[in-house]
Parts: C-alpha cells; structure tokens; sequence
C-alpha cells in the first residue's frame, strides 16, 4: 500500500510602521482515501513535473541560495536541540523573497547576499509554483496572503510584482476588526488548504502588514504496508530506548548508499519528482553530524544514491509540529541581514515620512509520516525479513530528512526525528 506524507507549513511575516489575486484552482487532496496506483500515470506525471523544473543558470543560482540559507539555519534550529523539529526552507526563503521586493539600497543588498538577486528570486519562484503538483498522487500547494492595514497606502508597482510572482493575494483591512482573522482564513480554506487548519490567530492591530505564506505537501508513497509495521527499539542520543511503531519492507528497491559515516536511502512520491533524503549517522550523535551537513555534502550525498538497491528498510512512523519565532534565528544565522535596526522596507508603501521594519517571522510546520493499509498477516514476518543479507537501513536512532525535488535539488522541508512524535 502507499505511505502518505502531509505537511503544513505556515509563514507570517509582520512589519510594522517607524514613525519618523489571481485565482488558484487545486482541488482536496485526494490521498486522505484509497487510491489505486496506476504506475504508468503516476511516472508520466512525475516526469512531467520533472521536465517543467528545467532550470536556467540564474534558477540554479537562487536554488543553490536556498539551500545554502536551508543549512545555515538547521545548524542554528538543531544546535543543542535533541528533540524532533521540521521547517519548511523553500516556503520561508520565498516569503522573505517577497518582502524583500519592498527593500531599497543597502538593505536589498544585504538580503541578496543571502538570496541572491531578488528579480531572478521572482522568476524562480514564478516557474517553480507553476509547476507544483496537484493530482491524486502528490498534491502540494503554496499560497500567499499580503494584508494591509488601513493605514498602510501600498504601492501598486510592489503590488503588481507580488501578485504576479507569487500569486500573491494583496487586500486591505481594519486590524482592529476581529472578522478580519476569519476572513483571512476563510481564503485560505478556500483555495484548496485543509479547513482544520487556522492559519491566523490574531492581527496586531498596530502592525502595517501581515504576509503569510502557507506550504500544504500530500503525497503517496509506495514502500511501506501497515501490515508489516511493528513496535520496535529505537534509541534516543541520550541512550534510552524507546518502542515506538517502525514501518518495514523487506523489499525495498531504491536509492541507497552506505558510508562509514552514514547511511543514505531516497523514497520517491508516486505523481512528482519529490523525493524523501533521510540521512542515518553511523559513527557520530546526530548534533555534530548535522553541523558537518552542508550544501556540497547535500549534493555529495545525493550524487552518490544514483543507483537502486534492494535493501530492508525500517522507518518510524511519526508526526512534528513546529513553531518557532524565526527573527532570533536568523539574527543569530545572519547578523549583517536581520541584526541591523536599519533593516527598512519603503518600496512597499507610499509614505515619505514613516519606514516599515520586518517586526517578526513565526513560522509554523507539521509533517506526518505514516502508512495506510489494512492489517492482514503476523508481524513476526518483520522479524524474518530482518535477518536477510540484503543491505539494512533501518532508522532506529536519530536521523536527518529531506523532501526535495528531483529536478532542483530545492529543499521544501527538512527536519530531525529524535524519537519524539511516534505515532502509536
């Protein structure tokens, strides 16, 4: 049976004044109910969604620049941490990219530093939405949302660029008025985002504007069956053992490659060119092994599992949500860009006298990794698989993971599983 994987990423971007939509058609996802693989469609499909991510020079350039941001900020997420998180890299970096359409001068090149050219960030972006899945294999979808307060007279010329690379939804409303949440909500909703997810608590009503940006990501997969999952040890860094559900195959033909470091192995999703990295230390805790991960160790990882193998592949089933304040992160992670109180946005409104400063960035992320099928033969088959000659990867301590796209390597989400968020 396929596995499904279900992430929900939100962004909120606040800035706040210094005083001195085209429409979206993307249905439900489709893989919350059964769905019956056709192989030859879901290839074509992933081929399809592999072909219109052809990437120029200049979209290699600003990949590369998410990536290398993607890192820089999971060596200051997981330092000292030693429980599960998940971010979404892409999501964010686009949601900054916005903003960053409103910086002028030195501030826009502080930010292009890290970004690379804003401009080129708009057609990447453009491209890279338009080419996302929706089909009922993988559904992903981004969304963005620009509400103004009354007060804050936007410049259309920011307006126009906005709504046109990023299908972004500007609209004017009273901060103050309490319906404006649900309102804000309610389109959410509507343009395909699971309706039990709220997007929005409140407004500041002394806020100027509130950018959000929201990543839903549901797809199948083929390797696992619920039938072969079992509880099992998994040990944590601090070297406790814990049972927790571990989804197995004993057939499993994919992407995989043991080092003395690390193992590897990549899981496709049926209908896109996504794909799932998890990377397994061997010799070292997961703190220090992904401090040593970088974008050239990314690639090098993923250059190395060209080739498929047959493997026994265990994985635990599990669940993260994440929410964390971002301006402290990226303060630490990039000083000279977002420790400046200088760091002011004046091509978004039309006001000569006041500035607008980036106040705040929380972003918000879940993914669900689970199997779904129907429970029929023993488990204590699991236990003869396991002891075959065939490679093992079996992830029963702390390990890295990343979904990204076959095409450019972006990374959409990216997390660490510490035993924390087992689903039972």
């Amino acid at each position: 049976m396929a596995m499904r994987t279900t992430l929900i990423g939100v962004i909120i971007l606040l800035l706040g004044l210094l005083i001195g939509c085209d429409s979206i058609n993307s249905n439900k996802s489709a893989s919350d109910k059964p769905i019956k693989i056709d192989r030859a469609l879901a290839d074509s499909l992933g081929k399809k969604h592999l072909d219109a991510l052809a990437l120029e020079s200049a979209d290699r350039h600003c990949v590369d620049k998410v990536n290398e941001f993607a890192f820089t900020l999971l060596h200051q997420i997981v330092k000292d941490r030693d429980s599960s998180v998940v971010v979404a890299p892409l999501s964010l970096a686009s949601a900054i990219a916005v903003a960053g359409n409103g910086a002028v001068g030195e501030v826009r090149d502080s930010l292009e530093q890290v970004f690379g050219p804003i401009i080129n960030a708009n057609a990447f972006y453009k491209k890279y939405m338009a080419a996302l899945p929706h089909n009922d294999y993988t559904d992903c979808i981004i969304l963005n949302y620009m509400a103004a307060n009354t007060d804050a007279p936007i410049l259309d010329a920011f307006s126009k660029t906005v709504s046109t690379s990023y299908n972004a939804c500007v609209k004017k409303h009273d901060f103050g008025d309490k319906k404006v949440v649900n309102k804000i909500n309610d389109w959410f909703h509507q343009k395909s985002l699971d309706d039990k997810i709220k997007v929005i608590e409140e407004l500041d009503p002394e806020s100027s504007l509130c950018l959000i940006n929201a990543l839903e990501f549901n797809a199948l997969w083929p390797p696992f069956s619920e039938e072969y999952t079992d509880l099992d040890a998994f040990e944590t860094a601090w070297g406790e053992y814990l049972k927790i559900p571990i989804m197995y195959n004993g057939e499993a033909y994919l992407p995989y490659v043991d080092r003395e470091e690390f193992q590897a192995v990549s899981i496709p999703y049926y209908g896109s060119c996504f794909r799932m990295l998890i990377v397994l230390p061997k010799t070292e805790k997961l703190a220090s092994f992904s401090q040593s991960m970088t974008l050239e160790s990314f690639h090098e990882i993923l250059d190395s599992i060209t080739q498929p193998h047959e493997i026994v592949l265990g994985l635990p089933r599990f669940k993260c949500e994440s929410d964390l304040s971002m301006m402290n992160l990226l303060k630490k992670s990039f000083p000279g860009v977002f420790n400046q109180n200088d760091v002011t946005f004046n091509a978004i409104v039309d006001d000569p006298i006041n500035s607008l400063k980036l106040e705040e960035i929380d972003h918000k992320t879940s993914i669900e990794v689970n199997e779904k099928g129907t429970k029929a033969f023993s488990v204590t088959e699991v236990l003869m698989v396991t002891i075959s000659m065939k490679p093992e990867f079996i992830a029963n301590h702390p390990f890295l993971y990343f979904v990204y796209d076959e095409a450019t390597r972006a990374i959409l989400l990216m997390g660490q599983f510490c035993g924390d968020g087992a689903i039972f």
